[in-house]
């Protein structure tokens, strides 16, 4: 095996685990000299001034990152030279408070809170969720200002007008929500809208991208989603549902279909995500056997024409062209499609890639044995490990007999298995028990042709 595949196995296997703590943080992310109040999540993280103003909200496009106050790379949602979102008219607040609903659960509510005496401002962020709760309470009417979203791309303002289907880029009157989403497909996406079904109220919504928002005397409480603009989390958000919000493709239709099968899959067991991926896996493995399994018994034939082909190798070691035209008469006596090993692969592929779309969006909230939360990688890469083991098996069984196949096809999946080290644990999970699933199906179809062992173990 190659001496840099066991250096680089031994730099993951000695890296720390993936794990954050979620907490405040002092952190001057602006540079003026005033350090703000950062609130640490897994998802985001958003920063207060002392005015009570989001000064940054900074979107982790990889779950449970750290960015140790290092905020100038972070998408940022807060437009750069715009009034700030949160900002309400005439409120300086003189007290401030930060504090976690539960000290020692990681999943315990941030609460920050801003008052002048009268009027109060409070702010509750959710930390499996992209979606904080701003609530306003205040003697007299005033108008709070929010503007979305940051980055080059100038975003498509969107407000749902009360009674309409459809919503617009600008206007003013009672609104359903009142949203922000940049052009590109993996872009960023803001949303409020009202915690009650009593429509929030826009005194203006401007080109530029900027919502003024009625405060009645009493209260206002509002929901504000900031985070990818991608279906899957905004179903999870309770976003997706509104009209105009989002309109998937055909990847996306199939997304929200394997979705409802997981939530469906976690229901019919009893509330366990691991055996929720497990049902579906073997459902979807069912799904492709018959597709699969002519590839697969392909592959088990050329096992079987091995000896065949060395003779021709060897007869015409000389003359490749000869070489090669013996071989592909070889494959056509035995109906023999030489590139079926690929097919299993590039089939399975665009399932693995929705599967991974899914999960890295989804809550899971729980975990397994070592593993805290399905939605976040094995922290010691137990799986992906496993995954090594299975797929070594399996090009065995898949590789004809030839070494440099085997060879090839181990070097091109543990690659593929690094790049498993920063999945999703629920994802490692799908994919290891798809490959067990397969070496079954190859084994039984190698025992029906008479294939006890794969060639290469049997000398």
């Amino acid at each position: 095996m190659k001496r840099w595949f066991w250096i680089s196995l031994a730099v993951f296997a000695l890296a720390p685990a993936l794990a954050l703590s979620p907490e405040w943080r002092d952190v001057d992310v602006n540079k003026d000299g005033k350090p703000e109040k950062v609130a640490v999540t897994n998802l985001a993280d958003i920063a207060f001034n002392e005015q009570g103003q989001i000064v940054g909200w900074y979107i982790k496009t990889v779950r449970a990152t750290d960015f140790k106050g290092n905020y100038e790379r972070a998408p940022n949602l807060v437009r750069a030279g715009q009034t700030p979102p949160g900002t309400l008219e005439g409120f300086t607040p003189t007290s401030r408070e930060f504090t976690r609903r539960e000290q020692g659960n990681p999943d315990a509510d941030f609460i920050a809170r801003f008052s002048d005496g009268s009027t109060t401002l409070t702010y509750t962020i959710h930390p499996r969720f992209l979606t904080i709760d701003v609530d306003v309470q205040s003697p007299t009417p005033r108008k709070l200002v929010w503007t979305g979203i940051g980055g080059t791309d100038t975003p498509i303002t969107k407000w749902l007008g009360q009674g309409n289907n459809q919503p617009l880029n600008a206007g003013q009157g009672p609104a359903v929500y009142v949203g922000w989403q940049t052009h590109k497909a993996s872009g960023f996406a803001m949303f409020i809208r009202p915690q009650t079904p009593t429509p929030i109220t826009l005194t203006q919504l401007n080109g530029a991208g900027i919502a003024e928002i009625s405060v009645p005397a009493g209260s206002l409480n509002l929901k504000v989603y900031g985070g990818a603009n991608e279906l899957v989390r905004l179903s999870v958000e309770n976003f997706y549902e509104l009209p105009g919000v989002f309109q998937p493709n055909i990847w996306g239709q199939i997304s929200l279909g394997l979705l409802w099968l997981l939530e469906e899959a976690h229901r019919l067991v009893g509330g366990s995500w691991v055996l929720a991926i497990v049902l579906v896996t073997i459902l979807i493995r069912l799904l492709m056997w018959p597709l699969m399994h002519q590839q697969y018994k392909s592959m088990a034939e050329m096992q079987k024409i091995q000896p065949l082909l060395k003779k021709i190798q060897e007869k015409y070691k000389d003359n490749k062209e000869k070489q090669q035209e013996e071989m592909m008469k070889l494959y056509q006596e035995h109906k023999i499609n030489p590139l079926g090993g690929c097919f299993p692969l590039l089939l399975q592929m665009p399932i693995l890639f929705l599967m991974y779309k899914i999960m890295v969006g989804y809550e899971f909230g729980q975990g397994f044995l070592w593993i805290p939360d399905l939605a976040l990688p094995d922290p010691i890469y137990v799986l992906p490990l496993i995954y090594i083991a299975v797929i070594f098996i399996s090009t065995l069984l898949t590789s004809a007999g030839n070494k440099d196949a085997i060879r090839q096809g181990i070097i091109f999946n543990l690659v593929f298995a690094f790049i498993l080290f920063s999945f999703p644990a629920g994802v490692n999970l799908y994919y290891t028990f798809f490959t067990i699933l397969g070496i079954g199906q190859q084994f039984y179809i190698n025992k029906q042709l008479g294939i006890s062992k794969p060639s290469m173990l049997a000398k």
